[in-house]
């Protein structure tokens, strides 16, 4: 009984927090609706392709895409 308590207050934390980041008015900058399911975000949001590179002695994250996620990393 402990366990379903469990998984059912993850899930229900993890849908709010799923429905805060979509209903964001930067999400329309990346093609994301507020009435799309999560896999459409995953490969519209969040799969993508980067790589890590060493810079002027520091690492920096090149994001291969044309979609800006500069925005996210400067206001968070």
């Amino acid at each position: 009984m402990n366990q379903n308590t469990v998984f059912l207050l993850l899930t229900a934390m993890a849908a709010n927090f799923y429905q805060y980041i979509v209903s964001l008015p930067l999400m329309c900058l990346f093609g994301v609706e507020a009435t799309d399911r999560v896999k459409s975000f995953l490969f519209r949001f969040i799969a993508v392709p980067a790589k890590w590179i060493r810079t002027a002695r520091q690492n920096a994250l090149n994001v291969y895409s044309g979609k800006p996620y500069d925005l996210i990393w400067a206001y968070g």
